[in-house]
Formats: C-alpha cells, structure tokens, sequence
C-alpha cells in the first residue's frame, strides 16, 4: 500500500514536468546599450552571472532599439557583462535583483579592445519606471532583523494600505488558518499566499488561507503585491509570494530561536478595563520558536538543496474564567467563574520541507520541494464569550505538499516553464481529547456527549460543549505552465492554469441539541443534524496572455485572463439518526457551478523626465472574486442545502431545564414550538439556486480596480509615492425566500432604549425593521440569485496612499506610508424588494459577539468615514559596534471582526428585543411570529462607531557577533513597547455592550539568537 502510494506520488511529480501550467515570477535586469557617441547597439551580448543561478550564467541579445532583458532572475547579487566584438567589454559588478521588479542597468561600451570593469551599487533603483505591479520585498535578511513573528501574515501587515493580520503580539499565537490581510477594499477570500507564484493554499476559504503555511527560514525573500496584479491568478488583493532558496555551492545554516514566558510581559489591565467589565485579560503564558534551515551542493553546479524545519508552541490565558460546573451532568446548566482559573488556549505547530534543484543540462533546470507539517491549536476557540470547556480542539494531523517545476530557456528569447502541485490537508474542529492533551481526565471524555451547548443571550457567553464539530480531508491537485518571448522592448507571455481536487467533510455534533438562554431562563432550542458530505472542485481552469512594450519612456501593458470554474457532487445518501429517525435520502451525482469569465488587465508607466527618476502609473484592472469549496463553490452540494438545524421556542415552565415535549416531532407539543423548518430531516431544500448565479457568462463575483500614481526620486535611495486607488464589486449573491413576498412582513419601527453608550443616550427612533406575518412563520425555500436580476446594488472603495521607501548608503532601510480611504455600500434596491436581505446570521462566529440580527432598511445606503492608518518598519545596523536596530509601528483606526466583511468591520449593538419591549417600544402591534420570545435589532448605524485606535511599537536591539567565517545576532525584542491596551474586541450582545472581551496584549520581551554561516 505504501510503497504503491509512493510510486504514484513519484510518477506524479514527474508526469507534471510534461504538462503546461503557469510560471512564476522573478525579477529581471534590463536596459539599453549605446556607444559613447549615444546611439543605440543592438547584437551585444549581455551576461548576468551570480551564485544564485546554479546554471552560473543567463544570456540575451539587446534588439535592433539597443534594448535587452533577462527574466526569471533569482534574488541576489548580480555581474552584468556586455560583449561586442569590435568594442571594450564593460562589466557591472554588485547589481541586486528583488522581487519580480526590472533592476535597470544600461550599457556604454567605446570602440577598442580593453577590459574595463565598472563597479555601480548593488541597489535596485527606488523608482521602477516599467513596471506598474504595486510591490514591496522583504528579504532573508530584513525578515530575520525585523521583530515580527515571522509568519505571512505578521510580515504583509507591516506593508502600508494593509489591514488585518489578527491580534497576535509578539508570535504571541502559532500560525493559524484564519489570518487574512487586505487591501484598497478587497476581500479576505482574494489574499493568495504562493511559493515561487505557485498557491499553495486549500480549496476551502476562498483559496486565501490553509493549514500548510510558508515557512520563512525556507525563503530567500517574501514579496507583497497589492496592486495591479498579473494575469497569471484571477484575484486581485493581497499577494504573498515566498520565493525559495535553493542552497548553493557551499554550505550555509540560518538558526533563529526566540522564547519569552509570562514573567517576560508586562500589565496593562488597567482599572477602565476592570471598571468596564473585563474579568481578566488576555495574556501569554509562554512561547518558544525555533526554525533550523541549512542547504549546499549534492553536486557543485549540478544538484543543490535546502532543508528548513520549524517548532513553534504557544500558550496563552483567554479572558475568561473556567466554570465551576463544567461537566457537571447535574448542573450543566450553570455557569459561575472560578477567578483562579483562567481559560488557556495552547498550540503547537511543526513544519518540516526539502527542496532540491537540479541543473539537468545548460538549458533545462528541475526543482522539487516536498513538505509536511502538523499542528494542533488544542484546546482552541476559549474567548470572553467562549468558556473553556466550549472550546474545541482545532487539529491539522496531517498536511502534505509535493511539487516539481521545470524551466528552460530555451534560447536568448524563449523561456518555457511547468509546475506541478499536489496538496492534501486533514483538519477539523473537534472534540476534546485526552490523548491531544486537551482534556486530563478520561472519564470527562465519556461524559461530553451528556453535556449541552449553550448560549446565554444576555452576555452572548457560550458554554456547555461546542454544539458542531467537523473532520475534514482537502487533496487538490494544480498544474500550471507558461511560455515566455522575451527582447529588450518586448515581453510577451501565455500560459494556463488548472486545479482540480475536492472537500470530504463529516459534519458531527456530540449532542444533537443545544440550549439559549436569557438571565437562566430557557427560551429556545436549536435541534442539529449531522452529515457527511463531499464537494468535486472539476476545474478551476484559466488560460491568460499577457504582454509588456517599451518604447522611449513609454511602457505599456496589457493582458486577457479566460477562467473556467466547475463544481460537482457525486451520489450520495443520508441514513437516519437520533434527532431524524426516518431520514432516508440519497442524491444522485450532478453538476454544480459553471463559470466562464473573462477579465483584463491594462496600464502605462511613463518616465517623465527620461532620467528613471520620476514615472507615473496609471492602471485599470478586473479581477474575479476568490472561490474554491466555500460558499457559493459548496452551497448548491443538495446535502449542504438541506435545512441541517432548526430552531424552536422552548417554555421551561418547571424550570427543571430539560424541555418536556417530543424533540422528533416538528409541531407543537409539550413546553416546545413548532420547529422554524418543518422540513428539516427531509428532502425539501431550504436553498435552492437561480442558474444565473451558479452558471453562465461573467456571472461570477468580479470586481474593477483603477489606480494611478506618481513617484520621485528624491534623494539618491529615497522615493516618494502618492497614489490614487479605487475599487467597485457587482454581481452580488441575494436570497428571496420564495414562500414569501415583501407583502408577507410586517414593517416596523422601535424607539431605541435610553443608554448613555449609544448616541445620543439612545432614545432615537430606528425605521424599517420586520416581522414575518404569524401564517408565514417557518415557511422558507431560499433561492440564492445574482443581484442584477432584481436591481442594483453598489459597493465601493475609495482612497489615497502617500509612502516613502528609502534604501540609504549608511545602513539604513526604512519605509513609511500613510493610508486613508472609505466604503460605501447600497443595497437600496434589493431590500425593497427581498425584506429578508436586511436579516443577517453571524459571519463569523470566533471573532465577533454580534447574534443572527435585523438591520433597519433605513440604512441600506451606507458610507464610512475615511479611516486612515499609519504604518512605519527599518532596519539599521551601527557601524563598528555592529549593533543592529530594528523596528516597526503601525497606527490604525479601531475595527472589530475580519475587515471587509460586513457588517463586521465596525460596532454595532444586538438588542434583545422581547414582546414585551417591542410592545411598548414599537410600532409592531402584535406579538412576534411563531411565539418567539424575542428577536435580535440592530441599534447602531452602520460605520457610525468603531473601537479604540491601534498603537503598536515593536523594537529589536541585537549585537552582531562575528568568528571564523560565522554570524551570529544576539536579540532583545520589545513588543508593544508602548503598552497599549486598545480594545480589539467589546460584547455586541445590548445588555453587555461594551464590555471588552478583548485587548492588545501587553508589553512583551523577547529573547532571540540567529545563528548563520
């Protein structure tokens, strides 16, 4: 079995070195060659020669204009050699290429036959005047100076016009799946992290995120594009590309180790956050790190390789108190702090890759990397709102990548490329374990499925047991390839792209049912049933062609991306269980999504002046929404669409805490209502979807992105760059519930509760809220349909960035930006024909307190106001004492939940409006449909309040230490030097607003050592 696995896995790799699939990007050097009388040569020949290049050498002819360019440049130091017989050869020594940027380097060579060697700086010029990519780039040695935590999403947060990146202070957390960055109002769903160009992320969450991530002692550099992006992925947004070392012709060893444990962190619990209802807060407990990487020849100028491996584990105490009736199956319902225990969210994660390159001719170079990790955030999920024993063990047992690239210029002009890509992800959100270390004593593990789930209304606090788990396996396969023609004024490329795999979930739960609460008092039950189910991702497939000219000062690109996105299921059955006992359904195998689209890219550089000095940018660009077995890519699956929870009015009227009525029965019976569905547990679809949203021609979420900008050299090393940036979605996904029409809700308004924390003291009156007539209550068929059937609807970005890069002779790295824009949003249309769009269920759950609420239609127009952030990091190393300084800071305004996910990204306030309130409070005139005791109103308008602003001053001090041929840095690390205490979180739940649940973590010190030879 083994051995077999593992020839496929061999025949894969190499089957894929034969198949097209799509190149990565480097960087490349370019320019054009004169004679000392300034005309133009063609038919020299250009040399870049470096030890990065285990082919040593790349060679072009510059064309009939005197222009040349070599691509597919690895990061490095290079010599530029320019040869004309006739002519003295001139060499350039110390020329540096960075990211996929263009270093110019131009050539002047004099009639005669003498050797003559020009040494220019290694630095790449601070203002690219050809391309027109937005890009910054970190490499090994700025990411091993900087204080960060080293992981993807700590570095791209420190780029300005970035937002998110989680709460992590330090490496205060293992890197987990969720952390996703934006920018200029993209979505989380379209950050692409990639290795050599090449994603490396799972066919859930859009395709931003996974369980494998980059680990950076395995990267030469790691480069953040954030504006117009290639053709070579759909998305626009965040890029995050590693770009891997290979080793080299002799060994080399990078070793960083850093550690810091609770005495180590500092206090900023102050009496505000006591006096505002914080019980305790969240603080590290310890953490260790180390990444050991080392790498050289199998073979001198033959066969390289680099090994990296990672430990990192974390501890950290939760905002919230242990309960003192923790699986008690006497007292599960109560919940009473025990303020000597605080919650603990622990994690360990090990990552663990080899890469080999080997150079199989002159002209034909192969590279394979395979990788494995685990980790396990055990137990996970613990917050202010979340008790201990809710948590979850969040498990990844097993990742798995194997990848093969092929390149091989072919000629001066011609590059052919292949990757093949093979992942495989098992994870879940599971139960506590003993044997994880999650949970101590067997015998709670026997009782957990005796517990309930439960959720007290009035804080939003959760306990009892988690109420769904899952155990998920995710293989994919990609294949991507690319040809390149190349000269000195052209670059013109194509290439293809496909992926292809599929998502394997089972849905379980511990307890099919689980409890709501309001002060004690029993109100509600939710009834869960479980399933397993799997998802076909058929093709993920596109074909672009892309192409660059450069004429005088003018660069002009232009690229036409074609996309084909198909879903399927095959058939499946759901047998019956404890809370649907005659459930008996099978599903036969049938097609999901199909998507074509067609998107572009466009733009100009121009060198104003014609001395490099000054360009302007202007681009206009359309990108698709980033999807893979998420959302819309898995919703249609008929299991998926299936109502797989209902909700019923539970009367405890003995206040004995166990309902007294038929769970399996849906009507009303006993202390319970009739469920919200009655067709839960049968093969009536609550979903069901318009074929215009899940097939067709440019029907899939897409979005236009304008920018232009200008930048200046002003001093030698130091640029400044403004820019304009604008970016507008359409075709939006809507529900109308097709048992109801808008004539079938009742609207009404209320009259907010007088509180000194909403505007004004409160007292204000909110219009548009509704009800669903009592005859209606629990009748929904959704149809899922694209927006532009039934109006407009509108959002966009607007904004502008100001930032200065500098690369200084005395040692100096820094840059600095400042970022402001706003959101506007309107949906105007679309609710005054569908009501039920203003309802909206929690988006995500671990990062935000905010319940399943009603959002007044008065606010289906809504505008922020412009939030701006400021965001400074640099490296500086003292000469002679060789004492290495190093910092970061970032300023930005308060947030809560993910950015860009409406309406998470700023507060908002869930009231629970009872009869009784809306009695006296609204214009109702009834008691709520079905007998539901209370329902959930938004308070706040829309982008009108937002948290504390953000702070953060990280600093490293390190003394450089040199022996024999070696390296090594000595660090202290001050992480949120300023001690802030921002609040990252507050309880949106009305009775509980706005006690905190969640800060910045205190000041931390750190201890690290990077050893190098």
């Amino acid at each position: 079995m083994h051995a077999r696995t593992s020839w496929l896995r061999l025949v894969f790799l190499f089957s894929t070195l034969l198949i097209s699939t799509t190149a990565f990007a480097q960087g490349s050097i370019g320019g054009l060659v004169k004679d000392s009388t300034g005309a133009v040569l063609p038919g020299v020949t250009v040399e870049a020669a470096s030890p990065v290049l285990i082919e040593k050498v790349r060679t072009t002819i510059s064309d009939s204009s005197g222009r040349y360019q070599i691509v597919d440049l690895r990061p490095g130091a290079y010599t530029i050699t320019f040869t004309l017989p006739g002519f003295n050869t001139v060499k350039r020594d110390g020329v540096t290429v960075a990211g996929s940027g263009n270093a110019v380097v131009d050539g002047e060579l004099r009639v005669g036959a003498l050797e003559e060697t020009v040494t220019v700086t290694g630095e790449a010029p601070v203002v690219d005047t050809q391309s027109i990519t937005q890009q910054r780039v970190l490499n090994s040695e700025m990411v091993d100076a900087l204080p960060s935590a080293r992981n993807y999403f700590g570095l791209a947060r420190m780029i300005p016009g970035t937002l998110g990146g989680g709460n992590d202070v330090g490496g205060s957390l293992i890197q987990d799946v969720g952390q996703s960055v934006i920018v200029h109002g993209s979505r989380n769903v379209d950050q692409r992290v990639t290795v050599n160009g090449v994603s490396t992320m799972t066919l859930q969450a859009g395709g931003n995120i996974g369980g494998q991530t980059p680990d950076v002692g395995s990267a030469s550099e790691v480069t953040v594009d954030t504006n117009s992006l290639s053709a070579d992925l759909p998305t626009g947004g965040v890029r995050i590309n590693f770009v891997p070392k290979d080793g080299g012709n002799r060994f080399s060893n990078s070793t960083f180790v850093t550690f810091a444990n609770e005495s180590l962190q500092g206090d900023n619990f102050s009496d505000e956050l006591r006096a505002a209802g914080l019980g305790t807060p969240n603080k590290l407990v310890n953490a260790f790190d180390i990444n050991e990487s080392l790498g050289g020849p199998f073979k001198q100028n033959k066969v390289w390789f680099w090994f990296s491996a990672r430990y990192n584990t974390t501890e950290n105490e939760a905002p919230v108190f242990a309960n003192k009736f923790a699986y008690d199956p006497v007292n599960f319902y109560r919940y009473e702090p025990d303020t000597a225990s605080p919650g603990v969210n622990k994690g360990t994660q090990v990552n663990s890759s080899i890469r080999v390159t080997w150079q199989v001719s002159p002209r034909n170079k192969i590279a394979g990397t395979y990788k494995a990790d685990k980790w396990c955030n055990c137990p996970n999920n613990i917050s202010a709102t979340v008790s201990p024993e809710a948590g979850r063990d969040r498990r990844f047992p097993r990742l798995m990548q194997e990848h093969a690239e092929w390149t091989s210029p072919i000629n001066n002009h011609v590059l052919l490329e292949a990757v093949g890509l093979h992942l495989f992800e098992r994870w879940g959100n599971m139960h506590y374990r003993v044997n994880d270390g999650s949970l101590d004593d067997p015998a709670i593990e026997d009782v957990l499925p005796q517990m309930y789930a439960i959720l007290e209304q009035s804080n939003g606090l959760n306990y009892g047991i988690l109420s769904n788990y899952n155990n998920t396996a995710v293989p994919s396969y990609s294949y991507r390839a690319a040809m390149s023609y190349v000269t000195g004024s052209h670059a013109l490329k194509f290439g293809f792209n496909r992926t292809h795999g599929y998502l394997d979930e089972n849905q379980y739960t511990l307890n099919p049912v689980a409890y709501r609460f309001n002060n004690g008092v029993p109100n509600q039950i939710t009834e869960r049933a479980t399933f397993h189910v799997r998802t076909n991702l058929d093709n993920d497939l596109g074909f672009y062609v892309q192409d660059k000219w450069t004429v005088n000062r003018w660069t002009v690109q232009g690229a036409l991306r074609f996309d084909y996105f198909s879903t399927s299921v095959p058939e499946q059955h759901l047998g019956p269980e404890a809370i649907t006992p005659t459930r008996d359904i099978t599903f036969p195998a049938q097609d999901i999504i199909s998507w074509k689209d067609l998107t572009y890219r466009s733009g100009f550089a121009y060198d104003v002046f014609g001395n490099g000095k000054t360009a302007l940018k202007v681009a206009f660009n359309k990108y698709l929404l980033g999807q893979t077995l998420n959302g819309l890519g898995r919703d249609p699956n008929p299991i998926v669409a299936l109502p797989t929870s209902v909700t019923r009015t539970w009367t405890d009227a003995n206040r004995d805490y166990v309902p007294q009525c038929d769970l399996v029965n849906p009507l009303a019976n006993g202390e319970c209502a009739q469920i919200s569905n009655p067709a839960f547990g049968t093969a009536v679809p609550a979903e069901v979807f318009d074929k215009d949203l899940i097939s067709g021609f440019n029907h899939r979420q897409a979005n236009w992105e304008f920018s232009t900008s200008v930048q200046q050299e002003l001093l030698p090393g130091t640029a400044l760059d403004i820019g304009y940036y604008r970016r507008a979605w359409a075709h939006f996904r809507v529900t109308d519930n097709l048992l109801v029409g808008p004539e079938d809700y009742t609207r009404f308004d209320i009259v907010a509760p007088a509180n000194p924390n909403l505007p004004g003291g409160g007292g204000y009156t909110i219009h548009g809220f509704y009800d669903v007539v009592p005859g209606k209550f629990g009748q929904v068929r959704n149809l899922n349909a694209l927006s532009d059937d039934y109006g407009n609807q509108f959002e966009n970005w607007n904004g502008v960035d100001v930032t200065v890069n500098s690369r200084l002779k005395n040692g100096v790295t820094l840059q600095a930006g400042l970022s402001t824009g706003k959101t506007m949003e309107d949906n105007c249309e679309i609710v005054a024909k569908l009501p039920e769009m203003n309802f909206f269920p929690p988006l995500a759950p671990a990062v935000t307190t905010l319940p399943p609420s009603w959002r007044a239609a008065e606010w289906c127009h809504r505008e922020s106001p412009f939030l701006t952030q400021f965001k400074a990091y640099g490296v500086y190393v003292v000469p002679k004492v060789e004492v290495q300084v190093a910092g970061s800071f970032r300023s930005l305004p308060g947030q809560i939940g993910p950015p860009a996910l409406p309406p998470n990204n700023d507060v908002n306030v869930a009231l629970n409006a009872t009869n009784a309130f809306l009695a006296t409070n609204s214009t109702l005139g009834r008691p709520l449909a079905g007998g539901a005791p209370s329902v959930n109103l938004l308070l706040l308008e829309p982008f009108s309040t937002y948290l504390d602003r953000r702070n953060e001053l990280d600093l490293r001090f390190g003394k450089v230490i040199r022996f024999s041929g070696q390296r090594a840095v000595v660090s202290v690390d001050l992480y949120n030097a300023l001690n802030s205490n921002a609040r990252i979180t507050v309880n949106q739940a009305y009775a509980a607003y706005p006690r905190p649940t969640e800060i910045l973590n205190a000041r931390l010190v750190k201890f690290s050592i990077n050893y190098d030879f």
